[in-house]
């Protein structure tokens, strides 16, 4: 069964089950909540709460892995969901050098900060906290984001054109960024 389908059947427990397993990347799952908010199948608020609650429980278990797990046990996990040791190490780091607040970052790269948080010794509420914040902000973006694709696609496409030239502004911003930022570290 395909994960849009399990969402469809089993509605928010669905929707948990489906957010909770981190295989698939977490926006395509929300984006498709919010479509499913759009056609009056679930609830925005609950939506929101299922959500954030879901990666709240996910997030804790992958840091209790980090947390307790022996080096066999996290080689496997780092195996399993494809993370480096390079860069659990340069996690480390940041967590070093930046302190507390790259936690809020976590969306990005749910299982290794999740481990990584485990494995540097930041306290469980601590990480909670960081990871409850995060997930509300990342949630609601990408549900109001896919509630609003869910507008577009029953012939209301006006709404979504006039964020058009922001969006392209935006990534041409991004990609130049990106590039000198590429330049700089080449020069390095």
């Amino acid at each position: 069964m395909a994960w849009h389908a399990w969402m469809e059947s089993y509605g928010y427990l669905g929707i948990m089950v489906t957010l909770m397993f981190p295989f698939l990347p977490s926006e395509v799952p929300l984006a498709y909540a919010g479509y499913l908010v759009h056609t009056a199948q679930s609830n925005l608020v609950l939506m929101l709460l299922v959500a954030v609650f879901s990666f709240v429980v996910s997030q804790n278990i992958f840091f209790t892995i980090g947390q307790l797990g022996s080096e066999r046990l996290l080689g496997r996990v780092f195996k399993l969901f494809r993370i480096s040791e390079t860069r659990m190490v340069q996690f480390q780091q940041q967590m070093e050098t930046r302190g507390r607040f790259i936690l809020l970052l976590s969306p990005m790269w749910r299982m290794g900060f999740a481990v990584g948080a485990g494995l540097t010794g930041v306290s469980r509420l601590t990480f909670t906290i960081a990871t409850t914040v995060s997930f509300f902000v990342w949630s609601a973006f990408f549900i109001w984001g896919g509630k609003k694709l869910g507008h577009g696609m029953n012939g209301r496409h006006h709404d979504f054109h006039q964020y058009t030239p922001w969006i392209v502004g935006l990534l041409l911003l991004l990609g130049v960024y990106l590039y000198v930022r590429k330049k700089r570290m080449l020069k390095k």
